[in-house]
């Protein structure tokens, strides 16, 4: 499924390449001198931002937003997004999901990533970027999502959204509320929420 992240303004270039890859789903690239303001969707996905102001980044981890607002990147001149597979949660923020979602917080409060900022600052094309970052996927660890929310994704992305937490429940073999509880503890928010946001990608 493809997932859209931003609204943007007139005055930003967009670019993006999608990637077959177990974690990640895409990378894309704002180039936004004006600092417009850009909206973030909600889509369901843990991003990573790499934002430039004056010529240094920093990198910030994006859980998904859960209303569509204005969007942390309008603040920047360029950024440089990582954006990982509906259902992956790399397993250095695995345990803090909770929080993650609908925020941000520096990436190095769970990996330090100081060599990549300083790597990607120099690089001088997003094509170099994706490159540098795909010979180092490993920095953030296997997906250790359970084998349950996988499914649970797979799912609800076939259904555009529109199964019920019961009609999934019944599928498993497990009660609503386990399936509910394991489903949260992975991606951060309930199934029901999840749905809504799938049904608003699709709508998109």
């Amino acid at each position: 499924m493809e997932f859209k992240t931003f609204c943007t303004g007139t005055r930003t270039t967009y670019q993006e390449i999608q990637v077959e890859h177990d974690l990640i789903n895409k990378f894309y690239e704002i180039w936004n001198p004006m600092q417009e303001q850009i909206l973030s969707i909600p889509d369901g996905c843990v991003n990573i931002w790499f934002l430039w102001n004056q010529k240094r980044c920093h990198a910030r981890l994006i859980g998904s937003a859960l209303t569509g607002k204005p969007s942390l990147v309008s603040r920047h001149e360029r950024c440089f997004g990582i954006k990982f597979n509906a259902g992956v949660v790399p397993e250095v923020f695995l345990n803090d999901i909770g929080h993650i979602i609908n925020n941000n917080c520096p990436v190095n409060v769970y990996k330090d990533i100081t060599f990549m900022e300083k790597a990607l600052e120099r690089l001088g094309s997003f094509e170099e970027r994706v490159l540098y970052v795909l010979e180092r996927d490993s920095v953030f660890g296997k997906n250790r999502v359970s084998p349950m929310t996988r499914q649970i994704v797979e799912d609800v992305a076939e259904a555009m959204g529109k199964l019920t937490v019961f009609e999934l429940a019944q599928t498993l073999g497990y009660s609503q509320h386990y399936t509910n509880l394991v489903f949260r503890k992975n991606i951060g928010m309930p199934i029901k929420q999840y749905s809504g946001i799938v049904r608003i990608q699709h709508a998109l």
